[in-house]
């Protein structure tokens, strides 16, 4: 009887170790769902045998609400809550934007401030794969509203500015660097997979390689850890940079770990950090008839919260 109860248990316990598990988003139509992100980078840079160093920050609130959830997609108006950043330059020089900021010199924090609560609409599958993104001008429309005296050439730098941390293709990188981990199938404690997917941005694009370990299973959440690789898919490719023609090739890592919330596959806390290091090289022209390689180095740490 003794060995008899002793198999059960074991088999019990052996049967839940192994049990399968689908992660995958499970929203809610009319839930609204919130991410706190803070983003530290460093940017070491070596020019002309000279070291310099930028470092940023990037903080923001953003709120998800579900408008309608059918056939494993899922619409979902997104809209920022608040929006800031700042970036240590060399030599001391400081530039921060709030949207928070009541200062009405401050041009960009006043449009950071006019884009909070601006909804714009996104799909999105429950494998957290982000299907489209539409109605983002409408975040910029009343920033040139509140300023009609700005020459054509002043929103464009304008508009440039807000893009690079808060626009389109910002806000997608942001997006499936932290939603697209599911799996694809039901997977057990211990299981692995991999993802794959490219991070673009008007200075280099990346190609990432992740690779994910379910590490436990507890009461309401799932905990994940994950290593990713990446590399310039586009090594010897020039690409216009501020006027000028470049290339990357950059190499690194990232580590992240993950706690996701077991009902509705929302993430709950992740923190990635992130080492690359490489060159950029740019191509001879007239300001530079020999070109240039300028050696770089990049470490940043991101983290993010559902409240």
């Amino acid at each position: 009887m003794k060995r008899h109860l002793t198999f059960i248990l074991v088999t019990f316990f052996c049967s839940a170790c192994y049990a399968q598990n689908k992660i995958e988003l499970n929203l809610t139509k009319g839930q609204v769902y919130q991410q706190k992100m803070s983003m530290v980078m460093a940017i070491k840079q070596t020019f002309n045998q000279t070291e310099m160093l930028i470092n940023m920050a990037i903080n923001g609130t953003t709120v998800f609400t579900v408008t309608d959830a059918k056939d494993g997609v899922y619409d979902i108006d997104v809209a920022y809550k608040t929006l800031s950043s700042k970036t240590d330059m060399p030599g001391g020089q400081s530039i921060s934007f709030d949207s928070e900021k009541e200062d009405k010199s401050d041009t960009v924090s006043i449009s950071l401030g006019l884009m909070k609560n601006k909804p714009f609409h996104m799909k999105m599958n429950k494998q957290g794969k982000l299907l489209s993104i539409s109605n983002v001008t409408h975040l910029y429309s009343s920033v040139f509203e509140k300023f009609p005296n700005l020459t054509p050439l002043q929103k464009q730098k304008l508009q440039a500015k807000i893009e690079q941390s808060f626009g389109e293709k910002a806000f997608k990188n942001n997006m499936e660097n932290m939603m697209a981990f599911y799996p694809q199938s039901a997977i057990s404690k211990g299981s692995k997979w991999t993802v794959k997917n490219t991070v673009a941005s008007a200075n280099m694009d990346m190609q990432v390689d992740n690779n994910y370990t379910l590490d436990e299973i507890t009461a309401g959440q799932y905990v994940i850890s994950g290593v990713s690789k990446m590399t310039s898919p586009n090594a010897g490719t020039y690409k216009e940079l501020n006027g000028m023609f470049a290339k990357t090739d950059i190499t690194g890592d990232v580590t992240t770990s993950m706690k996701i919330d077991k009902k509705s596959g929302w993430v709950e806390e992740s923190a990635s950090n992130m080492t690359l290091k490489g060159i950029v090289s740019f191509k001879a022209n007239d300001k530079m008839p020999e070109g240039m390689t300028i050696p770089m180095e990049i470490s940043g740490k991101t983290t993010i919260t559902s409240n």
